[in-house]
């Protein structure tokens, strides 16, 4: 998702900082999306919303989860705000979201050790019965996957080591 009031220092995603729409999509659009990528890889089980900050966008977001729901998906979302401030404002997105991932993503307490997480401030809810704790994917540690498209351009998915950040020259990798 475009924009993020909060901009974590050292976030993976900087240039989704900005609330400049980079590309305005109506959720019936997004929708269709997600019924094209289910066609091509039937094993799809959920989307994840992440950005930027999702919850600035949340009754839109609500009503995109909605529609994923409906067709059997789950809904996974990632946000610097705790979950206990979600709850207090009454965001229409929590409610319709399966897991979560809440907290600022926290540099010096960067992590790749827990599936999904990125520093070790962040915290994992299981908020329906999609998802349990005890699932081994979530013991497991992160990984990144490198994806090339039709077009040539190259998809960093994931949290990656930071062997492979260092690749990338200075300042993409640890201290």
């Amino acid at each position: 998702m475009q924009g993020c009031a909060i901009r974590c220092p050292g976030c993976c995603n900087p240039h989704l900082f900005h609330h400049r729409p980079n590309r305005v999509v109506p959720v019936a659009d997004l929708v269709r999306e997600v019924e094209a990528a289910r066609a091509r890889e039937p094993r799809l089980e959920g989307v994840s919303l992440l950005g930027g900050e999702p919850f600035e966008q949340d009754a839109a977001l609500a009503a995109f989860a909605r529609e994923v729901k409906a067709r059997g998906l789950t809904v996974m979302v990632y946000t610097g705000h705790l979950l206990e401030d979600l709850q207090a404002r009454g965001s229409p997105l929590l409610a319709v979201t399966d897991l979560l991932v809440d907290g600022q993503y926290v540099a010096a307490e960067r992590t790749t050790k827990r599936r999904f997480i990125g520093s070790t401030n962040q915290r994992l809810f299981f908020l329906t019965d999609a998802y349990s704790e005890d699932d081994p994917r979530f013991a497991a540690p992160n990984h990144a996957e490198i994806r090339m498209n039709a077009q040539g351009e190259v998809q960093v998915v994931g949290f990656p080591f930071d062997r492979f950040l260092d690749a990338f020259g200075p300042g993409h990798g640890s201290a």
